[in-house]
């Protein structure tokens, strides 16, 4: 039987109860928004976060949503298909092959509406059109490149 929210949010409040109030409360509100954009969700603990993913289309990266780590003095909301996301507020950042981030240092400062754009975005991804973009590379492309 698929675990409760309830008994979920327990879990990661348990994990990261040494972590910073405030930056506790963020990655709250990120898991919130989440799960509230894709409410089968999965959810899996991490040392300094959480990651959320669709386990029908994948694990943590093919399915992923976002990871949520707090780190010091900021949480990072991490897309692992962040250059495939549709960012028009130029929230995101970073420089790796495939992954986005952005830093959260206070609640306050946040842009949880934006950021619910690129989560549901992000929840929503369709592997095709990874697989079919000019940045994914030619060998792995169904139908072309190399056999």
């Amino acid at each position: 039987m698929p675990e409760s929210y309830i008994d979920s949010l327990r879990a990661v409040e348990s994990a990261m109860r040494f972590a910073p109030p405030d930056m506790l409360e963020i990655l709250l509100e990120v898991r919130s928004i989440a799960l509230g954009v894709k409410p089968d969700a999965a959810q899996r603990i991490r040392r300094t976060g959480i990651t959320l993913f669709d386990p029908r289309k994948g694990g943590t990266i093919t399915g992923g949503i976002c990871f949520v780590d707090i780190l010091e003095g900021f949480v990072r909301v991490r897309f692992g298909r962040g250059v495939f996301l549709d960012d028009p507020k130029e929230l995101l950042r970073g420089k790796q092959k495939y992954m986005r981030y952005l830093n959260i240092h206070s609640f306050s400062d946040a842009p949880w509406e934006d950021l619910e754009s690129v989560i549901r975005e992000s929840a929503m991804l369709d592997e095709s059109v990874v697989r079919n973009s000019p940045l994914w590379p030619v060998h792995t492309r169904k139908g072309r490149g190399t056999q």
